[in-house]
């Protein structure tokens, strides 16, 4: 069976995590969790038009045609982290948004609302094409002053800057993507340009200082042969609070995870209650069994060293471990966080979305930044909990001051 789909190429035009994530909950938790995520636009200037709206409603309810196809299930079946069984639930897996997503527009205040609701690993799939296409359904029809000049000259220019100043980094653009043309244009030429350095580097005898590890999205990593990227997301410490207590999120979610993938897929995502939450718990036996950690919030300089601290602390050696960076990151940022770690004496590497596939300028005034949504879909209850994430900025706190607070009180955070 074919996909049948305006927007999205495919059941894996996703991003991996959303896939491991929903490996790992059908494993440990198996089918009885029913969660509620909500939208949020961060920036409530940068609102749709009724066009984009109406658009938009017809992608989400087209996304129930969806399925995966023999090719897929057969390059699934190379991924040595999931088994056969996984493979075939996703080859019968099919999305039911007529169910389980609420969508309304108010025409007066141009607001949206958007609900996704039901059973954990039924949903779990739902956040990064709905972000996709509320994006996609911007650019279609409410903001109009781009075009897709400069976008390969421009994905060039990062590419050769970040490999020649020694970065390893991957696209992370999916979920904030201008649509899915930009997405499959700026990745095959980050792959074209990456290989072409490769072989120049072999040609003079030079070994290259940096590469291009990857991607997150799994259709793509599968239609350009590079490695998907992924490990877990927020939403997985936010739904164990739930289920197992708060106190215990950060620890659980570490040993569950290790229980599922044996040390695959090693990067510890350390902001969902914050990092000094976090570090409490991330002891000598759980921090041997992750490569390394991920930094999503807060101040990157500040987190190096921290994370360097505390590994010494514990007897670790910093320079056996890496630090994944991928917060709001752009080429410039990316190569001062590489040279602060090579100094601090530990590995970096980069996730870059947004600053890859939603890089333009107006049309109407090329020197006016033509700019990206800063919209989200979070996790808002588990099994009927309130679930929140804090991290280490609190503009990316998930709840109202009331409720964050709480929180804080429970997890023992002054301010």
């Amino acid at each position: 069976m074919t996909t049948k789909h305006q927007a999205l190429m495919s059941l894996l035009d996703n991003d991996l995590y959303k896939f491991t994530m929903q490996y790992a909950v059908l494993k440990h938790y198996k089918k009885d969790v029913q969660v509620v995520y909500q939208f949020t636009n961060r920036e409530k200037d940068l609102s749709l038009n009724l066009a984009s709206f109406q658009w938009l409603e017809q992608q989400i309810k087209d996304m129930e045609h969806l399925r995966l196809t023999d090719k897929e299930r057969e390059y699934l079946s190379s991924l040595s982290f999931f088994d056969q069984e996984y493979v075939e639930y996703l080859a019968q897996f099919q999305f039911k948004p007529s169910e389980q997503i609420k969508l309304s527009y108010d025409e007066r205040t141009q607001e949206l609302e958007l609900e996704i609701s039901g059973k954990w690993h039924e949903t779990i799939l739902y956040e990064v094409p709905v972000l996709a296409l509320i994006s996609e359904s911007y650019f279609r029809f409410t903001d109009r002053d781009w075009n897709y000049d400069g976008q390969v000259e421009r994905a060039v220019k990062k590419t050769k800057t970040l490999l020649e100043n020694g970065c390893v980094f991957s696209e992370f653009g999916t979920r904030r993507r201008r649509d899915f043309k930009t997405h499959d244009l700026v990745m095959k030429t980050i792959y074209e340009t990456s290989q072409e350095y490769k072989q120049e580097c072999n040609k003079s005898g030079q070994s290259p200082k940096g590469s291009f590890s990857g991607t997150s999205n799994v259709y793509l990593a599968m239609k350009y042969n590079v490695l998907a990227i992924g490990t877990v997301a927020h939403e997985f410490f936010m739904a164990v609070s739930a289920l197992e207590g708060v106190q215990e999120a950060n620890r659980k979610t570490l040993e569950i995870w290790y229980s599922v993938y044996k040390g695959a897929l090693g990067i510890a995502l350390t902001d969902t209650f914050t990092t000094g939450v976090f570090l409490r718990d991330f002891d000598k036996d759980l921090a041997e069994k992750y490569i390394g950690v991920r930094q999503d919030s807060g101040n990157p300089i500040e987190f190096i060293n921290k994370m360097v601290n505390h590994y010494k602390s514990i007897g670790i050696d910093p320079s056996t471990k890496t630090i994944v960076f991928s917060d709001s990151l752009n080429t410039e940022k990316a190569i001062d966080l590489y040279d602060h770690a090579t100094k601090a004496g530990i590995k970096s590497s980069f996730g870059i979305g947004t600053s890859l596939t939603n890089d333009f300028q107006k049309v109407s005034d090329p020197t006016i930044k033509s700019k990206a949504l800063n919209i989200v879909i979070k996790l808002r209850e588990c099994n009927g909990k309130r679930v929140i994430k804090l991290s280490d900025d609190s503009l990316k706190h998930s709840a109202d001051v009331e409720t964050t607070k709480a929180f804080e009180r429970e997890l023992g955070i002054s301010n």
